[in-house]
């Protein structure tokens, strides 16, 4: 009887060691930095132009308009234009118009009337021309601009205003001849326009190259690249 209770302990403390026992494992963990840097996307137009004053008929102003792909992928690049008549009174016309009536009357049919867009010598090879006719618009695209590339001439070079414009003179005469001094003032101006005003609205947009298509719907396809 004296032998047996040192089994039964030894035997409790095995069931104790089970349970309070710990389990090891071996673990391992391994981190990897995917580093993604975008393309830089910059571009910067350029216009060069002075406001004439008094704009006479078939007077030239220089007008530039250039644009330079700054970012690191290539852009396309389009133009549209906008023309606005505005008179004295701040009245806004729109073509075709007539002026006056009978052997008075004068008609202009369109802006080209009344004003002539020069555009670069290279337009017809540098530009597609496209009308969307969803927009009403007249839009020229651009060859593709590589990087650091710039269009390599302007869309426009110069607007004048036609010679060949009828012209209008008003007098007006304050005082009665023979009786002291006579004033008569003279003012000559477009037929039907007078003193008004001629605003040519250009806006430029360009767009990541490879997507033009989905920002334009109705882009003529862009094959060419410029690396001017």
């Amino acid at each position: 009887m004296k032998n047996k209770k040192p089994i039964i302990a030894l035997g409790a403390l095995a069931v104790l060691g089970l349970i309070g026992g710990t389990i090891a494992y071996f673990t391992s963990e391994a981190t990897f930095d995917n580093v993604f840097t975008t393309a830089t996307y910059k571009t910067k137009s350029t216009e060069t132009f002075s406001s004439p004053d008094n704009w006479l008929p078939g007077q030239t102003v220089a007008k530039s308009v250039v644009t330079l792909n700054e970012g690191t992928i290539p852009v396309a690049v389009r133009v549209s234009t906008a023309e606005k008549w505005t008179l004295e009174d701040n009245t806004e016309i729109t073509m075709p118009h007539t002026f006056g009536t009978g052997t008075d009357a004068v008609t202009y049919n369109s802006d080209r009337d009344l004003v002539t867009l020069n555009y670069g010598t290279n337009k017809a090879t540098m530009w597609l021309d496209s009308t969307d006719t969803t927009n009403d618009k007249h839009l020229y695209y651009y060859k593709k601009l590589a990087p650091n590339a710039t269009t390599d001439e302007s869309f426009l070079t110069s607007v004048t205003l036609n010679s060949n414009v009828t012209t209008d003179t008003n007098c007006v005469t304050e005082g009665v001849v023979g009786e002291g001094t006579v004033t008569k003032t003279c003012t000559t101006g477009i037929k039907g326009l007078g003193k008004a005003t001629y605003t040519l609205t250009i806006t430029i947009e360009t767009v990541q190259a490879d997507q033009y298509q989905n920002a334009w719907t109705t882009a003529p396809a862009i094959t060419e690249t410029d690396t001017n």
